[in-house]
């Protein structure tokens, strides 16, 4: 890749060549547990500014809340980050979503609630080209949805309600919540499913993956998007020494023959 990114010379074209290569599978839609942990996140920076994760405040949250978690809590953070210096957030979330969220009682549900509903202003805001396989207007539908025929038929049922039922496709899965929220990112053709919680989404990522769903905790997407992310700022680098190079010798990376 490295190579041929060398070789291109249209910089457009090096751009596109990252994003299909390197470009984790976007969007995703969050779990109430992400949200949850996000709330978390925003708490910390709100009372420490900008959190440094040194030793003693590693082994503090490992303590805690054990060493998987604890690195999810922390990848999680860096992806939040990134994406609001970046290009802005990829992540969607649902009304199934939602009404988990309103169950929280108190100062904790309107802050979930806060939250889940500055994702949704994003999302909101995206045009239909940025993912143009994603229905996301099916997230939020507030009429009730119709379901392309041949979706149902594939997952061996005759209605939506069905897909979420304690006895359709996803029944292993043993929450009714966790149901609908699944079946929201199937009808909206989501590939990717955030979750930091182990003991359902998790624990039964194999089976969603045989709808198309895969299921990743915060850790493993922060491992795909650093390679891109890299990749994306040598571009920038490049282009700002080209730029650098023509503001000193206007002739700077044209060819011989443009030279005349």
């Amino acid at each position: 890749l490295k190579v041929r990114l060398e070789q291109e010379v249209d910089a457009a074209r090096r751009i596109e060549i990252i994003e299909q290569e390197l470009c984790p599978p976007e969007p995703q839609l969050l779990d109430t547990c992400v949200l949850q942990n996000l709330d978390w996140v925003d708490r910390r920076i709100a009372s420490e500014g900008s959190i440094t994760w040194d030793d003693e405040a590693v082994a503090d949250l490992t303590e805690r809340y054990g060493g998987e978690l604890a690195n999810d809590l922390i990848d999680l953070g860096i992806l939040y980050k990134e994406f609001e210096d970046r290009s802005g957030y990829p992540w969607l979330v649902s009304r199934a979503a939602q009404g988990e969220a309103s169950l929280a009682d108190g100062v904790k549900g309107m802050r979930l609630l806060s939250l889940l509903g500055f994702f949704r202003g994003h999302h909101d805001d995206w045009s239909d080209e940025v993912y143009p396989g994603i229905a996301k207007g099916l997230l939020f539908a507030r009429r009730r949805i119709r379901v392309s025929p041949l979706l149902l038929r594939g997952l061996g049922v005759t209605s939506m309600d069905e897909i979420h039922s304690a006895t359709g496709p996803l029944s292993f899965l043993p929450d009714e919540g966790d149901r609908m929220v699944a079946a929201e990112a199937l009808i909206a053709n989501v590939p990717v499913f955030l979750t930091t919680d182990r003991r359902t989404f998790w624990k039964h990522r194999i089976e969603l993956d045989a709808f198309g769903l895969a299921v990743m905790r915060p850790t493993e997407l922060l491992k795909l998007y650093e390679p891109y992310w890299q990749a994306l700022d040598e571009e920038f680098m490049r282009r700002s020494a080209m730029a650098a190079m023509k503001s000193k010798d206007p002739t700077a990376g044209t060819c011989l023959r443009e030279r005349g």
